[in-house]
């Protein structure tokens, strides 16, 4: 007898508002309690004397991640410097700090609430939450709607600061490769963060994301370079962030999508507490931008790596878990910090992603609320995790359905220190 096969379609809806500020902004701009909803539509095939049950029902949710990490890193570390290239404490501790980016929040609204930072924090063990301020792709950016992601930023270094994190406000701007096009509102954004925040040692400024391309409205068509372009905009943003904040550590991004770490090793900026930011690719990025870094390290500058993947560029290839350890190990020898992208998006449909609902099993509440169960972590993000885990000695959790290890490359034993001399 020919069987009817059940299928199942569920279909998220989710409709968000997140207008939120800083609580030294007033009572007037607290966040909104709007909480996203789901609709589930199920079709169903047509009835047979004999129902085959459907081998795609979903399965119940599984156990949700508990705290597993109790210290606070700021109330450990306190205020960061750098100093001899490396990020430290006031008293020259070498300091690793080791977390997650936001995606642009233009694509991940209402997800940042104190359980999910809680859970990002307590139950991964990360030290460090990266906000990506959408400067200036797409319509609903900050260029065009300044207000409204000032108090999404504020909202959340507010949470950040309350759970005792670090955190990075990064100027991402992804579609103007030269940050100078819109170099006054970055001025006018950080001005405004330093003016509430200079005070607080969990702050981190990262004034522009991956310069690259060409110059803006420039007829001659030459590039977005380090010593006419991006360093002359980091020199003008820094001294607006210094008069308010002395200390704090300010990011600077490189050019060739912060990949021409080299170039400004070769001419850094003048001023205390600056690190440069560097972007890797796991899964397609090798020794040579590894050289690169070990040869800018040695000329004295500190190097953080705000962004990265364990798959390719794209963000659509397969994870690579040789390539992101080898990647994790050299970043850790050379006390070099980092944050991996993304901890969610609403259109994390890229397997960089560290949360992904494979199998329709989750609703959008669940994602929301945090304490996320394994089903409902993607490949990268347990890789992350358990990276995360480890560098704070945390026994590594049990994992659902756990991919079989990858075979250890024939190197395994030798150092991943790229020698610069080759």
């Amino acid at each position: 007898m020919r069987s009817k096969t059940v299928s199942l379609l569920i279909v998220l809806a989710m409709s968000l508002s997140f207008a939120a500020c800083s609580k030294n902004l007033g009572p007037e701009t607290l966040p909104s309690t709007t909480i996203p909803t789901t609709t589930e539509t199920t079709e169903a095939t047509e009835t047979t004397a004999e129902t085959v049950p459907s081998e795609t029902e979903p399965l119940p949710p599984g156990p949700t991640s508990t705290s597993l990490i109790t210290k606070k890193p700021v109330k450990t570390y306190g205020s960061l410097i750098v100093s001899g290239g490396t990020i430290t404490t006031k008293s020259k501790t070498p300091v690793v700090l080791r977390g997650v980016s936001s995606a642009p929040l233009d694509e991940c609204a209402g997800f940042f609430d104190a359980e999910t930072i809680k859970t990002i924090a307590e139950d991964w063990g990360a030290d460090v939450l990266r906000i990506a301020v959408p400067a200036d792709k797409g319509e609903d950016t900050y260029i065009n709607n300044s207000e409204k992601y000032f108090k999404q930023t504020c909202e959340i270094i507010d949470l950040c600061i309350d759970q005792g994190i670090y955190v990075i406000v990064n100027w991402h701007n992804s579609k103007n490769g030269d940050p100078n096009t819109y170099k006054k509102k970055a001025i006018s954004f950080f001005t405004r963060i330093a003016g509430i925040y200079a005070d607080k040692p969990n702050v981190i400024y990262e004034i522009c994301n991956e310069p690259n391309g060409t110059r803006s409205g420039d007829k001659k068509k030459r590039a977005v370079d380090w010593n006419n372009s991006v360093k002359p905009f980091a020199e003008e943003v820094i001294k607006s962030i210094r008069t308010i904040d002395k200390d704090n550590i300010i990011i600077v991004g490189t050019p060739d999508w912060c990949r021409d770490i080299d170039k400004a090793a070769d001419n850094p900026i003048k001023g205390s507490n600056i690190c440069y930011s560097v972007h890797f690719s796991a899964a397609s990025d090798g020794e040579d931008l590894q050289t690169k870094i070990y040869n800018a390290r040695k000329k004295g500058i500190c190097v953080f790596a705000t962004e990265w993947k364990t798959t390719d560029s794209s963000g659509v290839s397969s994870v690579s878990a040789d390539g992101t350890s080898s990647w994790l190990d050299f970043l850790e020898e050379n006390k070099i910090g980092w944050c991996n992208a993304y901890i969610y998006a609403t259109n994390n449909a890229t397997f960089n992603g560290l949360l992904f609902d494979t199998n329709g099993r989750y609703s959008i509440e669940d994602i929301f609320t945090g304490h996320w169960p394994d089903g409902l972590i993607s490949d990268s993000g347990i890789i992350v995790r358990d990276r995360l885990l480890g560098a704070k000695g945390t026994k590594k959790p049990e994992v659902v359905d756990e991919p079989d290890e990858p075979d250890k490359p024939d190197n395994q034993d030798e150092p991943d220190l790229p020698d610069p001399e080759e």
